[in-house]
Order: C-alpha cells, then sequence, then structure tokens
C-alpha cells in the first residue's frame, strides 16, 4: 500500500506538473447520455455472439439503429421489414417484423432505449439497391407509420414499447447513402414528420443524420427548409469522425452555432455517430494495409484514450445525446467488437465511464486539454461515501500529472483503487492507495494512450 500525503505537504519535486482537480464538493447535477453506441448485443451475420453481459457492463442509455443488416440479417431497414413495395403496405401479412422484434427487444431488456432510424443502410457497392428516394413517397411514409405502430401501438401483433426517438434516413449527404438530392431527402423529411406528427404528436422525429458537420452547405439547406416550411423537428442529428478529439468538438460545436442562427438554439441534439479515425477516408478506402494497421489504434489502447477524453469533452457541451459507432462487431472496422466477439479497448473505456455514472452526480473538475486530448471526469455518490475519476491521455507529451483532491466525502482511511486502460491492461487493478484526508494530492502516471479509473471510498474496490 502506498500512502498519500495531505495538499499542504506535497513536495517541492513534484511542482511544474499539470495539476488536474477534483472538487466533490462542486456537484454538477446527473451524467448526460453521450455515452450511447450504435448497434445491439446480438450479432448474428456468419457467426452467432450475444454480447449482453458486455452491454450490461457498459449501460448504454441510448442504442441507434443504424446499420443493422451488416451484424444482424434482415434486420430494422425498411426493405428488410417490407421486402415488397409493389404489395399493400395496410396488410400486415406484407410485413417482416420478427426478426427486428427479436434485435428490440434484445435492447430494451438492458433497459437501453432505442433511436430507431427510418430508411436504408449505407451501401458501399458499385451497384445500389435501396438507397433511392421512395418512387411512391406516401405510400412510403405510410409504411414509415405502420412500422411505429407496430412498435408502438400493438398493430400487426406488436407492441408497447414506446420508443421516442424516430430518424429519417441516414446521411443524405453522400453518395452511398442517398442517391437523390438534398431538396428531396427535405421534402421526404417533411411528408414522413408531418405523418409521424398526426400519429401520435409525442413522439420525436428528426434528422438529418448528417455526414460531417451541419455547418456545411447540406446541413443548412436542411436548417433553412425546416424553418421556412415550419416542419416538425424535434431534435437535429449529424455525424462526426477524426483523428483528433478536437476536431471532433470543432464539429459538434460549428453544429450547435448554425442550428442557433437558424432559431433553432433550443432543439434536442443528437451526435448520432463519432469514433477515432486515424487516417484519411479515402485513404481508408484504398490502401488496405495501411488501413489494417491504423484501425488497430482505434481499437486499442488510442482509442480507448480517444474516446475518454471525447466522453469528457461531450460532457462539458451543450451537445444532449451522444452515440459512438459501433457497437455492432462483426465485419465493422469501427467497433466494440472484434470478428471474434473479442472486446476492444474502448468497451472498457464505456465501462469505466459507467462507473462514474453509477456514482450519480457529476463534480467539478478542471484540467481538459483539448489540444493534446487530455481529460477528466469526476463523479461522487455521497451516500455511499464515493468518489470516481476518469483520467485519459491521448497524445499529452507529459506521463505524469498531480491530481489535486478536495472536499471527498469518505473520512477517515480513504482507499484509491487505481484501474488502467493501456496496451497490455483492459480496465484491470494497478494498485491501492490510501488516502489519510479528504484534500490530498497524489502523482499520477498517465502516458500517452492511456485511461484511469480511481474509485475514492471507504472500503477497498480492487474486486468490484
Amino acid at each position: 500500500m502506498v500512502f498519500v500525503i495531505p495538499v499542504h505537504a506535497q513536495a517541492k519535486a513534484d511542482q511544474g506538473l499539470t495539476v488536474l482537480t477534483v472538487d466533490a464538493s462542486r456537484q454538477l447535477g446527473a451524467f448526460k447520455p453521450v455515452n450511447g453506441v450504435n448497434g445491439g448485443p446480438i450479432i448474428n451475420l456468419g457467426n452467432y455472439f450475444d454480447n449482453s453481459a458486455y452491454f450490461q457492463s457498459m449501460e448504454p442509455p441510448y442504442v441507434r439503429l443504424h446499420d443493422v443488416p451488416y451484424a444482424h440479417e434482415g434486420t430494422v431497414d425498411i426493405h428488410c421489414i417490407f421486402p415488397d413495395l409493389a404489395a399493400d403496405e395496410g396488410d400486415p401479412e406484407n410485413y417482416h417484423f420478427a426478426k427486428t422484434d427479436l434485435y428490440i427487444d434484445s435492447i430494451l431488456r438492458l433497459c437501453s432505449k432505442v433511436i430507431f432510424r427510418l430508411g436504408e443502410s449505407i451501401e458501399h457497392g458499385p451497384v445500389k439497391y435501396y438507397i433511392h428516394p421512395p418512387p411512391d413517397l406516401a405510400k412510403w411514409v405510410r409504411i414509415c407509420c405502420n412500422i411505429i405502430r407496430h412498435y408502438n401501438m400493438g398493430w400487426a401483433d406488436g407492441h408497447h414499447w414506446d420508443i421516442r426517438y424516430w430518424e429519417i434516413w441516414n446521411e443524405p449527404n453522400v453518395a452511398p447513402c442517398w442517391s437523390g438530392t438534398m431538396t428531396q431527402y427535405c421534402e421526404m423529411y417533411e411528408s414522413v414528420a408531418r405523418a409521424i406528427h398526426e400519429l401520435d404528436p409525442a413522439l420525436k422525429v428528426g434528422g438529418p443524420a448528417l455526414a460531417g458537420s451541419l455547418d456545411s452547405e447540406k446541413g443548412r439547406e436542411f436548417i433553412s427548409y425546416c424553418r421556412d416550411h415550419k416542419v416538425p423537428l424535434d431534435f437535429v442529428s449529424w455525424h462526426g469522425y477524426a483523428d483528433h478529439p478536437d476536431k471532433l468538438m470543432q464539429n459538434v460545436e460549428g453544429s450547435l452555432a448554425i442550428l442557433a442562427a437558424g432559431g433553432y438554439e433550443s432543439v434536442e441534439t443528437i451526435f448520432g455517430e463519432w469514433n477515432y479515425l486515424p487516417l484519411p477516408w479515402e485513404a481508408s478506402r484504398t490502401e488496405r494495409e495501411l488501413t489494417r494497421d491504423r484501425f488497430a489504434w482505434t481499437g486499442g489502447a488510442p482509442g480507448a484514450a480517444f474516446t475518454a477524453s471525447m466522453l469528457a469533452y461531450l460532457l462539458q457541451s451543450e451537445l444532449d445525446i451522444a452515440c459512438y459507432y459501433s457497437a455492432y462487431g462483426s465485419v465493422f472496422r469501427f467497433s466494440l467488437f472484434d470478428i471474434f466477439g473479442v472486446p476492444r479497448k474502448p468497451l472498457f473505456t464505456f465501462r469505466a465511464f459507467n462507473r462514474l455514472v453509477a456514482c450519480g452526480t457529476r463534480i467539478q473538475v478542471t484540467g481538459n486539454n483539448r489540444g493534446t486530448g487530455l481529460g477528466i471526469i469526476g463523479a461522487v455518490s455521497m451516500e455511499k461515501q464515493t468518489t470516481a475519476v476518469l483520467l485519459s491521455n491521448f497524445q499529452d507529451e507529459a506521463s505524469r500529472y498531480i491530481l489535486d483532491l478536495k472536499n471527498l466525502p469518505a473520512s477517515g482511511r480513504i482507499y484509491c483503487d487505481e484501474f488502467v486502460i493501456d496496451e497490455t491492461h483492459s480496465l484491470e487493478w494497478e494498485r491501492e492507495q490510501i488516502l489519510v484526508s479528504s484534500d490530498a494530492r497524489m502523482i499520477v502516471e498517465l502516458p500517452k494512450a492511456t485511461v484511469r479509473l480511481l474509485i475514492l471510498s471507504s472500503l477497498p474496490q480492487r474486486k468490484q
């Protein structure tokens, strides 16, 4: 065991190190749901995996449903549920709900909420089959409404699952997702949004799930269209991938600024896809060996640190909801699991973050540095006299920091158990220190591509 000295007795040798602070008395309220994911726990494509146990350790508050057929075939997409567009959309026999029912049920059993994307998955091949504007828009709208009726109103031997979020299509600004124009997308969105609100005004309908920032020509076009035509818009969604957390946060801030300028400063916002992309998109499509090697970073310790720092920054932003892409596993390069169903490093970041959420209350911290990817998050449970701190270093040159702890709720001997994610650890317990005061300073070892979880309590946490 290592004893940590009080604040006033800090050694002079430690001067000059960056100081990170946590004040358990400065409470900020509940955690925002920035730890959502894309994709549920079931993989059924070539192989079958049930990752429910891993999901239970992460407890994502939201699961967005996009690209699901690439992990669980025959689900979610409109053509999977209603395969024959020439059929009678009013006849329940023409809908294939069974596979999607099972898939959504596997998510709801985990107490996560669903964001249901109405539309089609991305198509990378030279021939596109389903990503075109609907040939009969009015009929397509009725199909969408019947899907909602099935899941929320019991239609066609359905359910009363109260799915609140209905997102219209995905990335209409990129060719693999939408072959039409942005104007065609806006017109489709308007038709579906009005119909959904007529079906149930309490439902939340939104889009455009744009690829990249809303601070773009097509982002501004969508916002202007909805404003000028008074189209229902309960939430706005968009995506981002980058090689540094600060670039993603610039995406978020730029998008929020565009919404405010367009008169939508109070609309709910969803960063529907985000992840660490350590090489240009163009290279990821053509340079196979480079892509293989760099995506090992995404699923490795650098990706874990990137993810932890992003969660810290998203919590401090004005964003409402965020969903990491993805939790599918199977064939996806961006995934919390490899093709064998083995968890990758970022999964343990989400598990560590959930330890903070379990405390219940965010607390004031200082030390986040978007420029270098240094991150810190704090949480407290006064009832359990427990404080949790999540530290991450994506690319900061320093490897040692001073952690200044203030007003910890535990008294007497305070155990500080440390868990690490790096190239050789996946949130394993590393060491235990003992604090002799509710105000203390400690040295934290945090090299690049490292995440460290500290649990401070009157009881040891090594086996938890």
